[in-house]
């Protein structure tokens, strides 16, 4: 019974044999040799794979229409030209030039007549003719007459003298009287900004022919030498002049009515002081019959002679 057994066993060992001699090596060899493996350029192509797959997802992930950022514009200054001012003219304006005669407080006796003359300019756009007048707009009237023809034509640009006989009131006091220009359409015009201030005449009515001056004299030292002090009458070659002493300070004078440059005059220094405005120029000062003009002082010294205010 045990030798059947085993030659049983021998002989399905023997097929088993036969069985595995007919099967193909490569059976038995793949096990082995495990899965196959990419040579090095294969790992770089797998990467390169992966971005490009990478890309197109996030492609696919964008909206179809991406909207476009907006652009800031800058806003370019420009030069805009500031409006200009229109030059302002009219047909009948009037330029004062000056007093030719009366000046501003001029002395006169009650009753006494006298002519007052203006020099005007035609500053307008229109020529003035004889039909334009001179009329008395306001103020003290001064006598009856109250409208002038202009003497000529004045075309633009162009001066003339305009003049009125007057009478001076009897009363004392001082009076100003105001007059313009009148075309023939019957309107006013004068001078100034607008074409509309009128020029005057101004006097003082007095029956004493003299005034007093008084004043203080800054002499630029701690002494004042002798000196001469001088009144010239404005528009006149009339000089009065009064002799002022050592150390003297102050003066007081009596002149005749009128308008008049001060100044003095020391001849040890060559040096003169004046009565000026503040460009230096000699100021006027008007004296009035009975009356007292005072703070004339004299303070502006220097070596040369000063020039005379218009």
């Amino acid at each position: 019974m045990k030798n059947s057994t085993q030659i049983i066993l021998v002989l399905l060992g023997a097929v088993l044999m036969l069985l595995v001699a007919c099967l193909p090596i490569t059976m038995f060899s793949l096990p082995l040799l495990g899965p196959s493996k990419h040579p090095a350029m294969d790992a770089s192509a797998t990467v390169q794979v992966i971005v490009t797959q990478t890309m197109v997802a996030m492609t696919q992930n964008v909206p179809s229409s991406t909207p476009v950022a907006p652009t800031a514009t800058l806003a370019v200054p420009t030069n805009t030209p500031l409006p200009t001012a229109t030059a302002v003219s009219y047909c009948d304006w009037v330029t004062f030039v000056k007093d030719v005669t009366i000046p501003d407080g001029t002395v006169l006796t009650p009753g006494q007549t006298f002519t007052k003359t203006w020099r005007l300019k035609n500053r307008g756009t229109c020529t003035w003719t004889p039909d334009y007048m001179l009329v008395f707009s306001g103020g003290s009237q001064m006598g009856d007459t109250s409208a002038v023809r202009l003497p000529a034509y004045v075309a633009p640009g162009q001066t003339v003298d305009v003049s009125v006989t007057l009478v001076a009131p009897l009363a004392r006091d001082d009076f100003r009287g105001y007059w313009m220009l009148r075309n023939p359409a019957g309107v006013l015009f004068g001078y100034g900004d607008q074409a509309n201030k009128a020029f005057y005449v101004d006097i003082v009515v007095s029956d004493l022919p003299y005034g007093t001056v008084t004043g203080s004299i800054c002499y630029p030292s701690e002494f004042n030498p002798p000196m001469t002090l001088y009144f010239e009458k404005k528009g006149a070659s009339q000089v009065i002049q009064f002799s002022i002493s050592e150390n003297q300070m102050d003066y007081s004078v009596l002149l005749p009515n009128g308008t008049y440059y001060a100044y003095a005059w020391a001849p040890g220094f060559n040096l003169e002081g004046a009565y000026v405005n503040g460009d230096g120029y000699l100021k006027p000062l008007i004296v009035k019959g009975g009356r007292t003009t005072t703070d004339v002082n004299l303070c502006d010294w220097g070596p040369d002679h000063h020039g005379r205010a218009e």
